[in-house]
């Protein structure tokens, strides 16, 4: 885990996601579960900065989630390196299909936060985010934006 800083933590019973907000992204470091401890070497664990370019629309996407309005989900692909055996990672932050009438929504709807690093079924994580969690990852959004301001990363240029 990391430490010495402001962090926030997702725990479920599969798995522990840490958001750590740096100045240049969002950190997400993942620990599985395995018997009922955390197991740092297991398949599945996650080391990955989310870019600053991707933390506006994560930031709106879970307050919007959190407040319960209309929102698309959010996808984040991250481009795998030049390497062909490494695959695209998915950070996608989604909730269940409305559940009201006309397609309205009722406020019971499920959100989820799915990251994807490869193939296999311990790289393919699902986590379902209840209030809590959404304030964290809005909170850790938040921080980052600040950190990005304080540290002058924060530099959008034209592309």
């Amino acid at each position: 885990m990391y430490s010495g800083g402001v962090t926030f933590s997702i725990s479920k019973s599969f798995g522990r996601l840490q958001l750590i907000p740096e100045s240049e992204g969002l950190r997400l470091f993942y620990i599985p579960i395995v018997d009922g401890a955390e197991t740092p070497g297991a398949p599945g664990h996650l080391d990955m900065l989310l870019p600053i370019d991707a933390i506006g629309g994560l930031w709106a996407t879970t307050r919007a989630f959190l407040y319960g309005v209309e929102s698309l989900d959010e996808n984040v692909i991250l481009q795998a390196g030049a390497v062909e055996s490494e695959s695209d990672s998915l950070v996608k932050l989604y909730r269940d299909k409305p559940r009201g009438q006309q397609g309205k929504l009722t406020g019971e709807e499920t959100c989820w936060l799915r990251i994807v690093t490869g193939r296999t079924e311990e790289e393919r994580r699902r986590i379902k985010l209840g209030p809590r969690d959404l304030l964290c990852i809005e909170l850790a959004c938040n921080s980052v934006m600040i950190l990005a301001g304080q540290r002058g990363t924060h530099r959008p240029a034209l592309a």
